[in-house]
């Protein structure tokens, strides 16, 4: 069971010096998975017991709940005179969050099964895919051409983004529309 190996991690007698950092680390990591996997368990239970789909979770509670953490330090760093480092965090976290995640996930597989990893084109991953373009684009464009001054309008018009993306999602998972790939 991984609790009884986090709890050994967690008693293992402090005498070892050489090894010290790296325990300290490998039981961080411990923790941080079993709790992980604990949260997740709890919101696949309130899932099971409210008929909420787990799709509908993951999209809601617990993407906002992963984003809290970034939120409350990126608004610190900008709040703190360093808005460049905070648009920074904001964009290359999650990228580097989707490509460690993704690439080292399918790597994993592909050793582990010895074939190529298949995927499979559903609507949630062009909607998904979809909507991240677009924010890509918009970066892409509104930013240079506001001379790297971020406006107020460009936040809204991102949120607006980010809700249309969430009720176009929510209505395909429910099942109101698909889109045939």
């Amino acid at each position: 069971d991984d609790r009884d190996a986090v709890i050994w991690c967690s008693v293992v007698s402090k005498t070892w010096n050489g090894k010290q950092w790296y325990q300290r680390r490998v039981r961080g990591i411990m923790w941080i998975y079993t709790i992980a996997s604990e949260i997740v368990a709890l919101l696949s239970s309130f899932g099971h017991i409210f008929a909420i789909s787990s799709a509908i979770l993951g999209l809601t509670v617990l993407s906002w709940a992963n984003s809290v953490g970034d939120l409350v330090s990126d608004v610190a760093m900008a709040k703190q005179g360093y808005p460049q480092m905070a648009v920074s965090a904001c964009i290359g976290g999650p990228c580097l969050n989707m490509l460690l995640g993704i690439g080292l996930a399918s790597t994993l597989s592909i050793i582990k099964n010895g074939k190529n990893l298949e995927l499979k084109l559903g609507d949630s991953l062009i909607i998904s895919s979809g909507f991240l373009m677009v924010t890509i684009c918009s970066h892409l464009v509104a930013i240079p051409l506001m001379r790297f001054n971020v406006r107020r309008w460009y936040g809204f018009y991102l949120f607006g983004l980010y809700l249309t993306f969430l009720v176009i999602a929510m209505l395909n998972i429910t099942g109101v529309f698909t889109i045939h790939s």
